[in-house]
């Protein structure tokens, strides 16, 4: 093992409500299942129970609000300036409902999970709108019998990044938009841990790319 490989990724995580994934990722961390540290929470609410969860375990943490911006591109500048102090290699959205830009140097190094199986899904059940139970009432609605999660890279379209990981969750008969997704939350619980513990094994490029351009900005 390189001591790259063996020294925790720094996360940056970007979420507007509960809080349950980051919850999630900081007890596959505890469990030794995912060599990462948390080094900052990024709130686009301030009411977000997430930011309290970060509180709580002493985790740097601020609010960047859509609403206090006018534009998009002034509101991804201060999400990124947000990170920039914490030295983040990796961004993962957990919950995170607000477009942020995908600049040219995060291009590959900011990760999304969403409650369907895409690409399939996508057309009904992703996109702008489509999040916790919307999207297991429009799975539920078009007849599904399997939905699942999806774990991506995020671009600048909606849900439409590559996929990296899916996993598979059946539709019951008489499941209703919080059973099932009750369901797919604890399938995600494995699946987006274990899906960044294997991409930043295999892409420590991207770490490098960070320390680099960090250089070359003070140059």
């Amino acid at each position: 093992m390189t001591a790259t490989q063996a020294t925790p990724w720094k996360l940056g995580i970007l979420l507007s409500g509960a809080g349950r994934t980051l919850e999630n990722l900081l007890m596959a961390i505890d469990r030794g299942k995912l060599n990462a540290t948390v080094a900052v929470v990024i709130g686009s609410v301030a009411e977000a129970r997430g930011l309290e969860i970060a509180r709580i375990a002493g985790i740097p943490h601020c609010v960047v609000a859509r609403g206090s911006f006018g534009s998009l591109d002034d509101f991804s500048a201060a999400t990124y300036a947000a990170l920039e102090p914490h030295s983040v290699d990796l961004i993962a959205m957990a919950g995170y409902l607000r477009k942020m830009l995908v600049r040219p140097d995060w291009e590959g190094r900011i990760l999304n999970i969403h409650p369907c199986l895409l690409p399939e899904a996508g057309a009904y059940a992703a996109g702008k709108g489509k999040f916790g139970e919307r999207v297991h009432a429009a799975v539920i609605a078009n007849g599904d019998t399997v939905t699942g999660a999806t774990v991506h890279v995020v671009t600048n379209d909606y849900d439409e990044g590559p996929p990296l990981a899916r996993v598979e969750v059946p539709v019951i008969l008489g499941d209703t938009p919080v059973t099932l997704g009750s369901r797919v939350f604890q399938a995600e619980k494995t699946l987006y841990p274990a899906t960044i513990q294997t991409y930043i094994d295999h892409h420590p490029e991207l770490r490098r790319r960070t320390k680099v351009l960090s250089k070359q900005s003070v140059q």
